[in-house]
Formats: C-alpha cells, structure tokens, sequence
C-alpha cells in the first residue's frame, strides 16, 4: 500500500533530520541554537484566501456587465489584478519552498531545500543582506529578505523569507558571522594588513576606496544614508563609494571595524 501524503511529508523531513545532523557533525558546526521551517503551509492558506477573494471579484465583475454598470469594473479591476498576482505569486513560492528548512548552529548554519542540504560556517561565509519594502499607494505591503551566503564548497547560496520568521533569523546570522570574524580581522589590521569588503578597503591607519583614502583620526561619523556608506569629514558628509551597502560583503564585520578603528586612534 502506498504511503498517504502525511506518511511521505513525514518521512521526507525525517530523511532531512538526519542529513542536517550528519553534515552539522561532519562540518563541526556545534551545538544546535534555532531551527526555521518553510513557509509553505502558512503560503498555500494565504492562497486559499486569495482565491475565494478573487473569485468574488470576479463574480461582481460579470453581476456589473449584466446588471448594466460596466463603469464599475474600472474600480474592480485593480482589487482583481491584484489578487491575480498574488495567486501566481504564492503558488510559485510555496512550491519552490515545500519541505525546507534553515537550521543555526554555535558555528554555522545548515539549509535544507530541493532534496539538498548545504552547511555554512560563520568564520568562511562572506554576507550579503538585501531587504527591501514594498509599498502600494504609500503603505507597506510586504517586506522581502534576501540574505547571499557561501556555503563550506565555496558556493553562493540565497536565503529568502521562505523560511519563517526571517526578521529573526537573518539578524541572528548577522551577529554570529560577526562575532567570529571580528577578532581575526582585528588581528590582520593590526599585522598591517589591508582588508577588503567590495568596494571599500580599510587598514588600521585609515578608510579607502580605490585610489581615496581617510585617516581615522579625521572620520568623526559613519552612517548608511538612502543605502549607501556615508563618512562625516570635517563636518561634512562624503561618500567613497557609488556601491550600495547591499552588494557590500560583511557589510556588519565592516562597521564594526570601522567603529572601533575610529574611537581607537
């Protein structure tokens, strides 16, 4: 007899289960902290409620045309595109996301998708983070997270809000590949190194990009502004880069250096 959908859903995520922990020991990632499911289930609801949504618009669509008040369609038109877009929308994501799983270690991460699980540990992964806040007539609809990441074969992995709660888990990594990068990259500054986060460059004497270049002791303030880096030199503000702090690798390592650099010299 053939295993019901429950059985195999079941089954499939305890196959994942074991991959995850074998490769967590394998890489030494630690102790486990947090596991994240997809999405997926809460997405296909959402589906759900789109489509009965779409449906009634649809119905008072044909009741306006017979009924004689095709002008009404124009208001009904949008609420309908709408909901249209949002059905392709969480079918394609909630297909794309079915079964996976972002698991956190004390020294690394795992991700489970599409049959494959790849490790990520926070001492080697460089961390691009883009999120980015959709509106629709001034108000917020959505908040998309995209977090790049390489994983222990050297290959770039994306993290999208496919995983829940993604205003937790993003940050988390944030902190921990900061935490484990920050002493070795102190360390290279203070042998004379030059570290390099894109297009930004930094040695323990001073800030650069390209051929530009800052002493700390004249930076009184760095900041993001509209997404990009921006120094305060002299009480004005200057920017070194036309890179936008999103295509920046361990854009957080990079602050942290920056701050302690500034206040240190």
């Amino acid at each position: 007899m053939a295993d019901s959908p429950g059985e195999q859903a079941a089954s499939g995520q305890d196959a994942y289960g074991r991959a995850i922990h074998e490769l967590a020991g394998r890489e030494g990632l630690g102790e486990h902290r947090a596991a994240y499911p997809s999405i997926a289930p809460a997405q296909r609801q959402h589906l759900g409620r789109v489509r009965v949504a779409a449906a009634v618009l649809a119905a008072l669509a044909v009741l306006c045309v017979v009924t004689g008040h095709p002008a009404l369609l124009i208001i009904l038109g949008g609420p309908l595109v709408v909901c249209l877009i949002a059905m392709a929308r969480y079918g394609r994501v909630s297909d794309r996301n079915e079964g996976s799983r972002l698991d956190l270690y004390e020294r690394g991460l795992t991700i489970a998708h599409r049959g494959h699980v790849r490790a990520v540990r926070y001492t080697d992964t460089d961390v691009l983070q883009d999120i980015t806040r959709h509106t629709y007539n001034g108000m917020t609809t959505r908040i998309s997270y995209a977090y790049t990441v390489t994983d222990t074969t050297g290959e770039r992995v994306i993290l999208r809000g496919g995983f829940a709660d993604p205003h937790e888990w993003g940050p988390a990594i944030q902190r921990a590949v900061t935490v484990a990068r920050f002493p070795q990259a102190l360390a290279q500054l203070a042998a004379g190194q030059r570290l390099d986060f894109g297009p930004l460059w930094m040695t323990a004497s001073g800030i650069g990009s390209g051929g530009k270049s800052v002493p700390w002791q004249q930076v009184e303030e760095i900041t993001v502004k509209d997404g990009y880096v921006k120094l305060r030199v002299a009480g004005r503000w200057s920017s070194l880069t036309t890179t936008s702090v999103r295509l920046i690798p361990n854009f957080f390592v990079f602050r942290a250096l920056a701050d302690r650099l500034r206040h240190s010299t």
